[in-house]
C-alpha cells in the first residue's frame, strides 16, 4: 500500500514547566513483552506503567504507557537529563517525549525510587521500526551491536523513496527534521544518538482508501548528555576554562554517535558535523539558528 510521506510525531504542546513529582504508586504495570528495538531498549533499568484513567490535573495522557526510567547506580542524577532534554526541546521546538520526575514507594519496599517519567510516543495501534533495523539491510556487514556504520547519508538514501505521492516534500521533511535532531543533540552534547535511538512509527489506514501514515519518532532518550556523569562536588573544575575546553574536546564528549557517510571512518565533532549538514542542505540554515535563539529565561 502507498504511503504518504514522512512527517514528524508531535508529542504535543503540554505544559514543560510542570514541577511536581509523579507518584506511580497506583499505576499498573505493564507486563507485555516486546522485541528488541522497542523503545525499553538501552543500559539503564526501567519499567513501563499505564497512567490511570483519570490523571486530574497532572500533565499526562490517561491509560497511556510511560517508561519510569530511572539512573544508573553510579550516576544517581542521570535521570534528570531526560526532563531537561524535554525542556530543551520544548525551547528549541524539537520534539522530545514528555518527561517528569516520577516516583515509586514499591518498586524497592522501604525505599523511594525516583526516575524519568517519559511519555510513550506511540499508540497500541502504531508500529514502531527502530533506524538500526532500517539501515541494517542496506549496510554490509552492519555490525547491530555498536551501530559503528552509522551514518546520515544512508539513513537519507533509505528513507527518501520514489514511491510516494510527493517524494521532494519527503526528502524536505526528513532533512529538515534530522537538521532539528542533530541542532538539539549539539546543544545538549548528546553522544548517544546510536540507531535504536531513532526510528520511524507506521499508523495504519483507517480504511481500504487511506494511505499508510509513517512519522518520523521524536527526540527520545537524551540521558547521555549534559555531563550527565559529572558529580555535584566537580563542578567547580568547570570554572577552569582550561578543564572545561579539555572536557568538552575528548573523543566522545562533543562528537555525534552518527558519521557524515559510510566512507568516512572516524566521527566529526559537534561543530564540524552541523557546519557540514547546513553547506549541504543550505535551506536548513535559517531553521537551526533560529532554534538556536533562545535566552536562560524561555
Amino acid at each position: 500500500m502507498a504511503k504518504e510521506p514522512l512527517a514528524e510525531r508531535d508529542p504535543g504542546m503540554m505544559s514543560a514547566d510542570y514541577d511536581k513529582i509523579i507518584c506511580i504508586d497506583d499505576w499498573k504495570p505493564d507486563d507485555s513483552s516486546y522485541d528488541k528495538g522497542y523503545y525499553p531498549e538501552g543500559t539503564r533499568e526501567k519499567a513501563v506503567y499505564f497512567s490511570p484513567a483519570d490523571v486530574g490535573n497532572l500533565p499526562l495522557r490517561p491509560g497511556w504507557r510511560y517508561l519510569f526510567k530511572k539512573s544508573r547506580t553510579w550516576t544517581p542524577w542521570q535521570f534528570w537529563m531526560e526532563i531537561m532534554a524535554y525542556r530543551i526541546g520544548q525551547v528549541m521546538d524539537v520534539p522530545v517525549p514528555r518527561a517528569y520526575v516520577g516516583l515509586s514507594n514499591l518498586e524497592k519496599p522501604g525505599q523511594a525510587v525516583y526516575g524519568a517519567l517519559i511519555e510513550w510516543f506511540y499508540s497500541r495501534d502504531e508500529r514502531y521500526i527502530e533506524g538500526a533495523r532500517l539501515i541494517g539491510p542496506h549496510i554490509p556487514d552492519f555490525d547491530y551491536k555498536t551501530g559503528r556504520q552509522h551514518n546520515l547519508q544512508t539513513i537519507l538514501s533509505i528513507l527518501t523513496p520514489k514511491e510516494v505521492p510527493d517524494p521532494e516534500e519527503n526528502r524536505r521533511r526528513l532533512v529538515a527534521h534530522w537538521a532539528a535532531v542533530l541542532a538539539f543533540d549539539t546543544v545538549i552534547g548528546n553522544v548517544d544518538r546510536h540507531p535504536e535511538n531513532w526510528g520511524i512509527v507506521v499508523t495504519p489506514p483507517g480504511s481500504a482508501k487511506e494511505l499508510v501514515k509513517v512519522g518520523l519518532s521524536p527526540a527520545f532518550d537524551n540521558g547521555t548528555a549534559m555531563s550527565y556523569e559529572q558529580p555535584e562536588e566537580h563542578f567547580h573544575k568547570f570554572e577552569d576554562a582550561g578543564y572545561a575546553r579539555r572536557y568538552l574536546t575528548r573523543v566522545r564528549r562533543a562528537r555525534h554517535h552518527m558519521r557524515w557517510s559510510l566512507e568516512d571512518q572516524a566521527d566529526m565533532n559537534f561543530f564540524d558535523f552541523m557546519q557540514r549538514f547546513v553547506r549541504q542542505f543550505p535551506e536548513t540554515r535559517d531553521s537551526v539558528i533560529g532554534r538556536l535563539k533562545f535566552a536562560e529565561a524561555d
